[in-house]
């Protein structure tokens, strides 16, 4: 993985991209296939987030190419984004809520060696590890695996989403303070309240192509519940 700093680049990348793989999209997407092969998704979220191509451009490159039926999940995805960052605009408190949260969360795991182990990668779970330095060397992660890594931080390992959340932000280069807040939000079940997201061996083994093995994750959790 890696990211050159210019317009030119990033047109480059989502015009291969388009040319090359948008018609596998729907079926490929959730697979993650390690940092050494992404084709089978754009990878152009860091360009986004820093404004050197917007949204309505690349649906619009895409449409080019392919009719809307055989691109609709993908402008699905690019919408997302979209759709975040309004539903936040509309409610600032939730950013705020989420700021003074971690302020204070921050002094009570300073030194917890639970919280320590996560973000250095010294958990006993493999695929978690290998995600974090992941995420430390390439500054990207895998949607799907987003999802995952987010699951077994809350419900795995029994840490607050607000440091998940921070240690996102700090690390990703399309680290989006609406996308990343509201999608950990989602995933613990505060966002859409009663609806979680719970990560399973099965599922990242079939979706990794069983890169990774012996690992228990915590799969019968609640949903947590915001005050």
């Amino acid at each position: 993985m890696y990211f050159e700093t210019s317009r030119a680049k990033a047109l480059e990348k989502l015009n291969h991209f388009i040319e090359n793989n948008l018609t596998d999209y729907s079926k490929l997407r959730n697979f993650d296939f390690g940092p050494d092969n992404r084709s089978n998704t754009s990878c152009i979220s860091p360009y986004i987030t820093h404004g050197i191509i917007n949204e309505r451009e690349v649906i619009k490159k895409s449409l080019s190419k392919f009719s809307f039926s055989k691109n609709e999940k993908f402008i699905q995805e690019v919408l997302w984004r979209t759709y975040w960052k309004g539903w936040l605009e509309l409610r600032p408190s939730v950013w705020i809520d989420f700021l003074n949260d971690l302020k204070k969360i921050r002094r009570e795991f300073r030194d917890n060696k639970n919280y320590n182990n996560a973000i250095e990668g010294n958990t006993n779970i493999e695929c978690f590890n290998e995600w974090v330095n992941e995420l430390k060397q390439t500054n990207y992660l895998h949607n799907h695996t987003r999802m995952w890594f987010a699951s077994i931080w809350v419900f795995t390992l029994d840490l607050p989403w607000q440091l998940g959340a921070e240690f996102f932000m700090k690390h990703l280069y399309d680290g989006d303070a609406a996308s990343n807040t509201l999608g950990w939000r989602w995933v613990v079940g505060i966002q859409t309240q009663g609806k979680h997201y719970l990560a399973s061996e099965w599922n990242i083994k079939k979706f990794t192509n069983n890169r990774f093995s012996n690992f228990k994750l915590e799969e019968n959790a609640n949903p947590k519940v915001s005050e």
